[in-house]
């Protein structure tokens, strides 16, 4: 351990001039909120409440200098007076209720006083002012008050008066141990806040103040560090960093600092911020830096577990506080420890993966050359690749270091990459298109996480990727052809880039060269997206470019259907393999075009449509002779594409006032063919990717012929508006549960890609559904089908269905209070039908995961509560009405009685105001004597009751103390 003290003051002297992380002081983030809006009025009539020095503190119109003299003033000629103001000026700030008598002499007995005043405290609530709503404005001006009124006592007489410091720290000793939690709180606080002030205003009476000030120290801050509210504790810690970081010119020694670091292993996530937050901040105090390293590797083990948390705001800290003791004595992490820090790069916590960048930047700064740079990143890549995270690492970097935008080191190693392998030059390319991308649009990666979701953009970032990158584009396309994950990232750079016309129609020739030569769907689609931007930056090269493009890809396509049909029907088996790749790869090119570019004028959706039927008629023949399963999947991509281009040029039409008669019916006779279809294969294919394909295209234009065809001006228009049958949208529901909400709320085992492509596969089919419920296309009642799945599956598809519900709120509130009731019944009614009694039922873990749905529900509603009134209402009376359905004999409990349970978690959702007419709508339902607290089976019942008694309660406290 001496080695390490050594190698740690070693470490020390030579990081005396690193400047670290600038945090603000918490002094300055007091200044700036003294600007919180204060909503604590007070409002007694007594006249000596009126005139309280709490009151007079909380007057904004009040000068807080003038209270401070006024109250020294009083000082000097009542000194008994004044000191009875200020300890009852603690009392009130912690919400008791008892006046201190005015004719108290000195000495001021403060435990007579305290124990008289804990009997004024409202025992049955768990509120008081410092935990109120208002509690941030209140702390302030309390806060705020002590310090203003130290520092007016500094600079009098009054401060070498034993009596005043005698009396006041006295008191606030006592308090701060009281077992009243409100004035323990508020006691505390003051006391500290007093220490803070004292420490900041070191004066000549120094031997004086130190002494005053290590008793309350002893008695204070030792004691409640340890409180078992966290608040308080947290409070302690927060405060014992504003010491440290006056040091020296304070009264704490610097081996003080062992407290903040044994806070990081309490189990409050409060009280391990404050101690975070003030350990990053002391990096910047030079003397305080050798006591903290040597305590930094004492405890370094428990920083990296709460590196790992799950709590982002602590876990990036954490980071930041072992990145920054590393740089300064890199023995402080170990290799295993390293490695554990370095893959949180990877994390979904954009903080927490950034401070984790900090570790490899510094790194990768000790490479001699910008090419090693980049090597040593594309190394680290590797070294994880397995996650497959390429975008998440770029954004780890982007914003903090320039090695995932140092684009031409990058294309200069593509170029040649003689001491590359290929797995390396494809992480370099994929690394390059990425950052362009991030750099150009600001965008995050899907699935990262952060406080803020502004767009960041580098200035220019096209004009530099422009510079940088076009030149050599072309080479590199034709340089990495041969794989199809290079060529298609490659392919994503010309939409963010700038060309001229001379580099666009190089790049063009190019494109269309390589689209006709690959056969992968994604370097297809990708090679559409970058000729329509081509395209769309010089629109001189268009007609002719585009119109040749076109039509070799439909001559293609024609002759391939042809071959195949040839084939099918000559039965040349020997020719069915070549003939089905052959018309694969021709439907790809023309799916991917579809997608960008308007091949109307081929007529193609007739030949598809014909594809679609000959393969639903041929369905059960033997595969060889049967369109693949991807042609399949393909055809009714493209039919789906050509109905939404159709749509689009007949809406365009009927804006220019033409004629649009003829074609709305032809677009509708081809809606009604396509329905016709993909109803058949959701229901009936056993392929569930072609099952799925058919799903999203039709949900999406159940969406597009519905709500605003209906309010066109148009009659032919108007005309194209699709109303889905029953036993449609039967169909629909029973495929989404089928194939979504098929297992126990995790996908089935399977490999990692395989998991992923089917839970994506899932997400992609409910959110289809969910299009559906919150465009009303479906009733909002009828969605209950998937919300009743909402806690089981809400680590996978939660996100989905909590926009969902809050999308159908604001159709019909009535409506969505009835489906949540209907949810939950659903729900409730399968546990019912699984155990023989209410009792059982109630112990069951399924029920336990239906209080939690409900739970879930309740803070949905809770985002308004006003506006989600009628909803709330609705859902109280309901449950009512159904958990109290009598049978014949009024004296037998109701089945059902049990759902009172359930419906008891949306008590707190309810209004003031409603609250007693629910009561009164659930005695007069109940058509009974109250049972008694005894009566066996009535206790859902009365749980319920109690409950809308206690909201009921609590509501007109807060409207008395208002």
């Amino acid at each position: 351990m001496s080695n390490i003290k050594e190698e740690i003051e070693t470490a020390t002297e030579a990081a005396e001039e690193i400047e670290l992380m600038n945090i603000p002081d918490s002094s300055e983030e007091s200044n700036s909120n003294k600007n919180l809006e204060d909503d604590f009025e007070m409002t007694s009539s007594d006249d000596e409440l009126e005139t309280s020095l709490l009151q007079l503190v909380r007057k904004k119109n009040q000068n807080m200098q003038d209270i401070c003299s006024e109250w020294i003033q009083l000082y000097v000629t009542k000194p008994e007076a004044a000191l009875i103001k200020f300890m009852q000026f603690v009392l009130e700030a912690s919400g008791s209720g008892y006046q201190i008598p005015e004719d108290s002499n000195l000495p001021l007995k403060s435990a007579k006083i305290l124990n008289a005043a804990n009997g004024q405290f409202e025992n049955k609530s768990p509120r008081y002012p410092l935990i109120m709503r208002a509690s941030p404005a209140l702390t302030m001006d309390v806060t705020h008050f002590v310090h203003q009124l130290l520092h007016a006592v500094i600079s009098t007489a009054i401060i070498l008066d034993n009596c005043f410091l005698r009396h006041i720290s006295g008191f606030l000793v006592v308090a701060s141990d009281s077992d009243v939690l409100p004035l323990r709180h508020t006691s505390t606080l003051i006391a500290l806040k007093m220490m803070t002030t004292l420490s900041d205003l070191m004066t000549l009476q120094q031997d004086k103040l130190r002494t005053l000030w290590m008793q309350m120290f002893d008695e204070v801050f030792l004691k409640r560090r340890r409180d078992e509210v966290e608040d308080i504790r947290a409070l302690c810690i927060a405060e014992c960093g504003l010491w440290l970081h006056k040091f020296p010119q304070c009264y704490i020694n610097p081996m003080q600092a062992q407290h903040l670091f044994e806070a990081l292993q309490d189990s409050s996530r409060k009280v391990c911020e404050s101690s975070l937050r003030a350990l990053i901040n002391l990096q910047k105090k030079p003397k305080l830096r050798l006591n903290c390293l040597q305590l930094g590797y004492k405890f370094r083990t428990t920083l990296l577990n709460l590196s790992m948390r799950l709590e982002s705001e602590l876990s990036e800290m954490a980071i930041q506080l072992l990145v920054r003791y590393h740089r300064t004595m890199p023995q402080l992490l170990d290799v295993q420890m390293i490695e554990i820090i370095e893959q949180m790069v990877f994390a979904t916590k954009r903080g927490v993966a950034q401070a984790s960048a900090e570790l490899l930047q510094h790194r990768f700064q000790q490479a001699a050359t910008e090419r090693e740079r980049v090597q040593a990143l594309v190394q680290f890549f590797m070294k994880f690749e397995g996650q497959e995270q390429a975008a998440y690492l770029v954004d780890s970097f982007y914003g903090r270091s320039k090695i995932v935008l140092d684009w031409s080191t990058m294309v200069d190693m593509l170029l040649k990459p003689e001491d590359l392998t290929s797995q390396q030059t494809s992480v370099i390319i994929e690394i390059l298109t990425i950052g362009v991308k991030q750099a150009v649009t600001g965008e995050m990666p899907p699935g990262r996480s952060t406080n803020t979701l502004l767009r960041q953009p580098m200035p220019d970032a096209n004009k530099q990727a422009s510079e940088i990158i076009l030149p050599a584009l072309a080479t590199l396309l034709r340089q990495y052809r041969i794989d199809y994950v290079d060529i298609k990232n490659l392919l994503e750079l010309p939409p963010h880039m700038i060309c001229s016309q001379a580099q666009a129609q190089e790049l063009i020739e190019l494109i269309k060269s390589l689209m006709f030569k690959h056969s992968n769907f994604a370097v297809l689609q990708k090679g559409a997206s970058a000729l329509e931007q081509l395209f769309r930056q010089c629109s001189a090269l268009m007609p002719n470019y585009r119109k040749d493009l076109l039509e070799k890809a439909v001559v293609n396509y024609m002759k391939a259907e042809s071959a195949w049909q040839q084939a099918v029907i000559s039965s040349q088996h020997s020719r069915f393999k070549v003939c089905n790749k052959r018309l694969l790869v021709a439907l790809r090119l023309i799916s991917a075009l579809y997608e960008r570019f308007d091949l109307h004028e081929y007529q193609l959706t007739d030949t598809v449509l014909a594809s679609l039927k000959r393969a639903i008629r041929d369905e059960n023949k033997a595969p060889e002779v049967s369109l693949p399963d991807e042609a399949v999947r393909l055809c009714l991509e493209i039919y789906y594409v050509a109905i939404c281009w159709d749509l689009k040029r007949v809406q365009e039409a009927v804006s220019a006032g033409k004629y649009v008669d003829e074609d709305c019916l032809m677009l509708g006779d081809h809606l009604e063919e396509f329905f016709l279809a993909a109803f058949y294969i959701i229901e009936c294919s056993s392929d569930a990717s072609i099952s799925c394909e058919a799903f999203v295209s039709t949900c999406d234009l159940l969406v597009l012929f519905a709500d605003t065809l209906r309010r066109s001006g148009n009659n032919a228009l108007r005309s194209l508006e699709y109303k889905s049958s029953t036993c449609e949208l039967q169909t629909l529901e029973n495929f989404v549960l089928r194939y979504v909400f098929n297992g126990n709320g995790s996908v089935a085992k399977a490999s990692d890609v395989q998991m992923l492509a089917t839970l994506q596969s899932k997400r992609r089919v409910l959110a289809g559904f969910c299009k559906l419920a919150f465009n009303n296309i479906i009733p909002v009642l009828r969605a209950s089908a998937v919300f009743q799945y909402y806690e089981q599956f809400h680590t996978s598809f939660g996100d989905i269905l909590h926009a969902t519900l809050e999308r159908c709120m604001s159709i019909n509130m009535i409506n969505f209070g009835m489906a949540l009731m209907h949810t939950c019944l659903m729900v409730y009614k399968r546990i019912r039908a699984d155990h023989a009694s209410p009792a059982q039922a109630a112990d069951s873990a399924q029920f336990a995961k239906l209080i939690n749905m409900a739970r879930l529900f309740g803070d949905l509603l809770s985002q308004n509560l006003i506006k989600s009134r009628p909803a709330v209402l609705i859902l109280h009376r309901a449950g009512i009405r159904y958990a109290t359905e009598w049978s014949k004999d009024l004296t037998e409990v109701p089945a059902n009685l049990l759902y009172l349970k359930v419906l008891r978690q949306f008590v707190p959702q309810l209004l003031a105001e409603d609250m007693l007419d629910v009561l009164n709508y659930l005695d007069g339902t109940s058509n009974m004597e109250r049972p008694t607290s005894c009566a066996t089976g009535w206790e859902p019942l009365l749980a319920y009751r109690n409950s809308l008694e206690r909201a009921l309660n609590q509501s007109c406290r807060r409207e008395l103390d208002m």
